[in-house]
């Protein structure tokens, strides 16, 4: 299910990037700077942003596809804090159970089990996705 984009959001903040690991920090800092009104938010806003950025960078990395990534955030009008990640990638982000001494595998794990809502939504005529995750809500 994908939010609705008509829906009035308090106004957030974009990024738009090539698909470079350099770009992470830039993304946690955006987020970390965005969630200080609900600083309960900020560490998880922060660990799943990065996770998700890194999941779109790897997956453009993999598919060997150069398109810009986009990182959307958003206060939703019942004080839940929203962030998209959209890339160009094909193929959509898969919940893994990783092992504990698995290096990779987490990212889609932690954001299951520690946002309030998420999904990914295909949204154009071209590959790609968006991916998004919702903290604090009800």
């Amino acid at each position: 299910m994908c939010p609705n984009p008509g829906a009035p959001c308090a106004p957030g903040f974009s990024l738009t990037f090539p698909p470079d690991p350099a770009w992470v920090r830039t993304c946690r800092e955006t987020v970390r700077t965005s969630t200080t009104a609900r600083s309960e938010l900020t560490d998880l806003a922060v660990l799943l942003t990065s996770e998700s950025v890194s999941n779109a960078i790897t997956a453009s990395a993999d598919s060997g596809c150069r398109h810009p990534i986009s990182l959307f955030g958003e206060w939703v009008p019942d004080g839940s804090f929203r962030v998209h990640v959209r890339d160009g990638a094909p193929g959509v982000p898969v919940v893994q159970q990783p092992a504990l001494t698995d290096v990779h595998g987490r990212g889609m794990y932690l954001v299951a089990n520690w946002a309030s809502r998420w999904g990914v939504c295909i949204d154009g005529p071209g590959p790609g996705k968006s991916f998004w995750f919702q903290l604090g809500c009800g």
